[in-house]
């Protein structure tokens, strides 16, 4: 890192949501009271780490949704001088009722995301099998 500051393309998911996940993950000593290295939770911090580097090769070919960013931008100007913990208790206000046809668009564009990040991976790592489901380890 040491002052290394590369403009990357944006990663889906989000590179900071994978470095949450990474620090979670270093919470707590990485050697056992014996001096063994706990290598169950280094192999974990390593997958992580190279899921952003197979999301950042990856090229994403998806146009800009205009409409939703116009959306998101006038509900980010509404609720940026509000109260959070008044958002938090009017629930009416943390989520508008999407129509059908939105949540069905970004719904068919999720599954597009991860239809081509597996196929990415697959090719990246020479893999025929289906992606397992993440566990709830931590």
């Amino acid at each position: 890192m040491g002052g290394e500051h590369s403009r990357r393309r944006p990663t889906l998911p989000s590179a900071h949501i994978l470095a949450m996940h990474v620090q979670q993950l270093e919470i707590g000593a990485f050697t056992l009271t014996t001096g063994a290295y706990k290598w169950t939770k280094l192999k974990r911090i390593a997958k992580v780490v190279s899921q952003v580097h197979a999301f950042q090769e990856a090229a994403y070919s998806y146009s800009p949704d205009r409409e939703l960013q116009a959306y998101l931008r006038r509900r980010i100007a509404r609720l940026a001088t509000s109260d959070i913990h008044l958002l938090a208790a009017d629930s009416d206000a943390n989520f508008q009722q999407s129509s059908e046809r939105r949540t069905r668009r970004i719904q068919d564009t999720l599954r597009r995301i991860v239809a081509v990040t597996r196929r990415g991976l697959r090719a990246r790592w020479g893999t025929t099998a289906k992606a397992k489901p993440h566990s709830s380890e931590g």
